[in-house]
C-alpha cells in the first residue's frame, strides 16, 4: 500500500473512532512527528478537494517561485515605488489566491531554511534544518536517513519530470537547498562549516558537496545562481580573484563536469556566457554567477557580468521545456535579494528587487499554459517593514514625511523596521530621534537610502506573518484560504499526481462511504 492508500485507511479508522467519542486534541509534542504535518495536509486536501466537482487537468509542469522577505507590506510599498498604489504585478493576477502560517516546530518566525523544508517536503521542522525530521535541532551531527526527508523535487524526478532552479542566492543557501541537501544545519554549505560545527565530514556530507553527488541534486538538468565559494578549495581562486572555502581539497566544479562526462554539459560564469548558449544542443547547464550571492537588480548596470533573474528564468525553461521531457517539468525560482534588502534596512533597493522579481515571473507565465502548468508565487518569511501614519496618494514613501510626531515634534516617514542596522543612523544615545528629513538629504542616491529602525542590530530580522501564496493552473484553488505553509508542497504532488498523489486522489470519492461505514459500525454493534 503507498503511503497516499496508507491516509485513506487512517482517516477511515479515525473516523470509526469519532462516531463514539470526541476528536482527540493535537498536543505540542506531536509536531515532533513528521506524520502529524501528512496527515494535516491530506485531511485540508480532502476537504478541498469537494469545492469542485468540474474536470481539472493534471499538472503536468510546475513552477514555483519564491520571494524571500516578500511580505505583503513589501509588495504594496513596491506597487507604489514601481508605479503607483492601483498598480498590479503579474504574481498578483493569479486566479487564486491564499495565506500559509510561517511558523517553525521550535520558533513562531522561520527562517528560509525551515520555511523551505516545509513548502518543499511537506513536513515543518525546526529552525534552520534543511529538510531533516522536526526531531532534528540545528547542528546535531544527525544523517539518519529515517529522518530526512524528500522534496518536491525527488518526487517529480521519480515521476520522469526535468527539474532545475534558479536563485539571486548561493545555489546552496535558504530554501533553495531543501530541494536537494538534507542537511541539521543550514551554515553547513561546505566541508569547513561542517567540520566548525563539530561534526565528521566524512558522515555529514555539506550542502555543496549534495548538490553536485547527491541522489537528488546530480539530476538536475539547469542549476543558476551564485556561491562559487563554497565549490572551490582554499588553494584556487574564483574568476573574482577570491579563494574558496572548502578545506577538503575538492573543486567541486571540475567534479560536476567529470560526472557529466559524456553528456553534454555547459559550466558558466557570465552573462554573455548564459546569452551566447544554444541549449538545444545541452543536456545539462551549471552557471555560478558570482563568488557569493548575487548583486541587487539596483546594481546590475551595463557591462556586469551577472544575468539579470528575468534572463536566468528564460534559459532555464528552454532547458526543461524541451520536446524529449515528455513528462514535463519542475522549475523552482528564488529571488533572495528582496529578504537582503530588508536586512540592510534599504527599501528601495527591495521595491525594485520586487519588480525585477515579478518581471521574471510574467516571462515564465507566458512561456507556459495555465491548462497544465501549476504556477505558484509566493514568499517564504516575511519581514519588519510598516507603513505607518498617512501619507498623500502623490507622496514618496521615502522623500517626504507621513506626519509629525506629537511626541517630539519631529517628522516620521512612512516607512519603518522593526530591526536592522539604521537605527543608528536616525538615533542617537541620549537625545533621541534625528530629522529623518535631515538625514535623508545627507544620502543623495536615492537607493542607498534607509529609513528607521526600532531596535539595533547588526543585520535586520526576518518577519513571522502569514507568507501570501498566489497560484493558477490546475488545482490552484485549493490554494486559496488560510493553511499551514507545509500544505503548499501536498497540493503541488496532489495537482501534479507524483509521489503517489493520483492513487491518494482516486481513493477521495470513498470518504462519504468510509463516514457511512464507520456509521454503521456504530449503529449494529
Amino acid at each position: 500500500m503507498n503511503r497516499w492508500g496508507a491516509w485513506e485507511a487512517l482517516l477511515s479508522l479515525l473516523l470509526i473512532l469519532a462516531v463514539g467519542s470526541s476528536w482527540i486534541q493535537v498536543k505540542g509534542h506531536e509536531e515532533h512527528d513528521a506524520h502529524h504535518w501528512k496527515h494535516m495536509a491530506h485531511e485540508l486536501l480532502y476537504e478541498k478537494k469537494d469545492y469542485t466537482m468540474q474536470k481539472i487537468n493534471i499538472a503536468k509542469n510546475i513552477m514555483v517561485f519564491v520571494g524571500a522577505g516578500m511580505s505583503q507590506t513589501t509588495v504594496t510599498g513596491a506597487r507604489y515605488y514601481n508605479g503607483g498604489d492601483n498598480e498590479t504585478f503579474a504574481f498578483e493576477r493569479l486566479k487564486w489566491s491564499g495565506n500559509a502560517r510561517t511558523y517553525c516546530v521550535d520558533s513562531r518566525v522561520p527562517d528560509s531554511a525551515c520555511a523551505g523544508t516545509a513548502f518543499l517536503t511537506g513536513v515543518k521542522s525546526n529552525l534552520g534544518t534543511v529538510a531533516m525530521d522536526p526531531t532534528v535541532r540545528r547542528g546535531e551531527c544527525a544523517m539518519d536517513p529515517a529522518k530526512q526527508l524528500a522534496s518536491i523535487a525527488k518526487w517529480a524526478l521519480e515521476a520522469g519530470k526535468a527539474v532545475g532552479f534558479a536563485t539571486t542566492s548561493r545555489v546552496t543557501s535558504g530554501s533553495n537547498a531543501a530541494l536537494y541537501a538534507n542537511s541539521p544545519d543550514s551554515r553547513w554549505e561546505n566541508d569547513a562549516d561542517v567540520g566548525a560545527g563539530g561534526c565528521n565530514t566524512a558522515t555529514v556530507p555539506d550542502i555543496a558537496h549534495q548538490l553536485i553527488h547527491g541522489d537528488i541534486g546530480k539530476q538536475f538538468k539547469v542549476v543558476l545562481g551564485g556561491g562559487r565559494k563554497h565549490f572551490l578549495p582554499t588553494v584556487e581562486t574564483d574568476p573574482s580573484g577570491q579563494r574558496g572555502l572548502r578545506t577538503d581539497g575538492k573543486n567541486l566544479i571540475n567534479e560536476w563536469k567529470q560526472s557529466k562526462a559524456g553528456a553534454n554539459a555547459t559550466y558558466i560564469t557570465t552573462v554573455n556566457e548564459l546569452a551566447s548558449l544554444d541549449t538545444s544542443k545541452i543536456d545539462y547547464l551549471f552557471g555560478l554567477f558570482d563568488y557569493d550571492h548575487l548583486p541587487f537588480s539596483a546594481d546590475i548596470g551595463n557591462g556586469s557580468v551577472t544575468p539579470a533573474l528575468v534572463r536566468m528564468v528564460h534559459y532555464s525553461l528552454e532547458m526543461l521545456q524541451k520536446k524529449e521531457h515528455t513528462n514535463g517539468f519542475l522549475l523552482f525560482v528564488e529571488d533572495g535579494n528582496i529578504r537582503r534588502a530588508h536586512g540592510q534596512n534599504a527599501p528601495r533597493k527591495a521595491f525594485d528587487q520586487v519588480r525585477h522579481y515579478a518581471n521574471a515571473f510574467n516571462m515564465a507565465h507566458m512561456m507556459a499554459n495555465e491548462q497544465n502548468t501549476l504556477f505558484i508565487s509566493m514568499n517564504d518569511v516575511g519581514s519588519t517593514l510598516s507603513l505607518p501614519g498617512y501619507p498623500a496618494r502623490s507622496s514618496d514613501l521615502l522623500d517626504t514625511a507621513a506626519g509629525i510626531s506629537s511626541a517630539d515634534g519631529l517628522p516620521y516617514l512612512g516607512l519603518t523596521y522593526a530591526t536592522g542596522p539604521a537605527h543608528s543612523t536616525y538615533y542617537r544615545t541620549g537625545s533621541g530621534r534625528l530629522d529623518p528629513m535631515e538625514v535623508l538629504q545627507s544620502v543623495p542616491n536615492g537607493l542607498e537610502r534607509t529609513c528607521p529602525a526600532l531596535v539595533p542590530m547588526a543585520e535586520g530580522a526576518d518577519g513571522g506573518e502569514d507568507a501570501t501564496v498566489y497560484a493558477s493552473g490546475p488545482w490552484a484553488f485549493m490554494l486559496s484560504g488560510g493553511y499551514e505553509q507545509h500544505f503548499v508542497a501536498h497540493t503541488i504532488a496532489f495537482a501534479s499526481c507524483i509521489d503517489g498523489a493520483c492513487d491518494g486522489a482516486a481513493t477521495l470519492v470513498l470518504s462519504t462511504a468510509a463516514l457511512l461505514a464507520a456509521l454503521g459500525v456504530r449503529l449494529f454493534v
